[in-house]
């Protein structure tokens, strides 16, 4: 690894983040359940976070490569520690709505900067053990904020939980602002022209980009219905928490593993290999009604997602100019949260018309598809 001290700061960045992001998984359904909301609605307000999140990684991974990585990493944490204080203040579904989709631009001004910092810090011949780093740093986070959240609002309410979600970004806040010097800068850029972009004509790089997108129509599902799931199987907030917390930590403790694996045998069979696994696990969620089981089933699910994840964007790291990463990282994980946008509100519509056991099973296609749109591109160029 090139710059370690560049590395460690960017995943204490991405962990307070995502602890931040992820600490309303178990809360928010039940936040919009109780103004009403059928389980459509529940599904389409969860993901208005990451709907604006989708749309606006693109522009601002644009921007992030013009005015400065570092710049838009701070401006990020700074709107993640103030959007969470307008959440008490919404008082029917249309104003969640709104203050759920201003909350989801500080993913997109963050993310993009974050993931190209991390890219630079590394060789070209370790990018994916880089990224496994920092994806172990952010789902670690994932494993914490629904399980605190869970006990948060299980123990002292909606408002505890909304403004423990503004303050842990804050701290990573300021631990960025003390050691920003140690992250190194990447050169801007102009606005990319269309020649820039003929990288975008590789089958391999839409490859790279699909797979985030399948894997989070299934981890969207799930954390944002998982916990009226497990109310109907008799199981609570806290409960719920810790199964969506069960999910992320299958997921990173697979990350870093995944990254080398993938810098050694390539991506294509680890990517393959993750939609497989995520695939089989959620197809088995309907057939488990126990806590234990629901736990095992998601750590299954987490590891597909895990393994698979770091090879994903590694690959179109490889297929893409350094110098437009900002731009790069920005679409790949654009298409990660159109999947978390897409899967709650189709699923939700589904659930509305059957019920949660068909849904999920409506969900397991997502990853068979996946699976076959991932095999096709890759195959192309092997």
């Amino acid at each position: 690894m090139n710059d370690y001290r560049a590395l460690i700061t960017l995943c204490v960045a991405g962990f307070a983040a995502n602890v931040g992001f992820s600490l309303l998984f178990p809360v928010l359904p039940f936040y919009a359940e109780g103004m009403g909301a059928s389980p459509a609605e529940v599904g389409l307000t969860v993901a208005a976070y990451s709907y604006i999140t989708a749309v606006a990684l693109i522009p601002f991974g644009i921007l992030s490569d013009r005015v400065g990585h570092r710049r838009m990493l701070i401006a990020g944490l700074l709107v993640s520690s103030l959007a969470p204080l307008l959440y008490p203040l919404a008082g029917n579904l249309a104003q969640l709505n709104f203050v759920r989709a201003f909350h989801g631009l500080a993913s997109a001004m963050l993310l993009p900067p974050a993931v190209a910092l991390v890219l630079n810090s590394a060789s070209p011949d370790r990018s994916g053990e880089a990224l496994g780093w920092f994806g172990t740093a952010t789902q670690s986070a994932l494993v914490l904020g629904p399980a605190l959240g869970g006990l948060l609002l299980g123990h002292y309410g909606f408002k505890a939980a909304f403004w423990s979600c503004g303050v842990v970004p804050l701290l990573g806040l300021i631990f960025v602002l003390f050691r920003s010097n140690a992250i190194q800068p990447i050169a801007r850029r102009e606005a990319p022209t269309g020649s820039s972009l003929r990288w975008l004509k590789q089958p391999r790089v839409f490859a790279g980009l699909v797979a985030p997108f399948f894997f989070t129509m299934g981890s969207g599902t799930i954390l944002t219905f998982m916990p009226l799931y497990g109310e109907v199987l008799g199981m609570g907030a806290t409960e719920a928490g810790v199964l969506i917390a069960a999910l992320y930590g299958g997921s990173a403790l697979f990350r870093l593993p995944g990254g080398k694996l993938s810098d050694k045998i390539g991506r294509r069979p680890v990517i393959l290999a993750g939609l497989a696994i995520s695939g089989i696990a959620i197809i088995l969620i309907p057939f488990v009604n126990v806590f234990s089981g629901l736990i095992a089933v998601l750590i299954s699910y987490g590891v597909g997602m895990g393994i698979a994840m770091s090879a994903a964007y590694a690959l179109v790291a490889d297929l893409t100019p350094p110098d437009m990463r900002g731009l790069t990282m920005g679409m790949t994980t654009s298409f990660l949260h159109g999947g978390l946008a897409l899967g709650p509100t189709i699923m939700g519509i589904v659930a509305s018309m059957s019920n949660y056991a068909t849904m999920f099973r409506a969900c397991s296609l997502s990853l068979v598809l996946g699976f076959a749109v991932v095999f096709g591109l890759t195959q192309r160029q092997r």
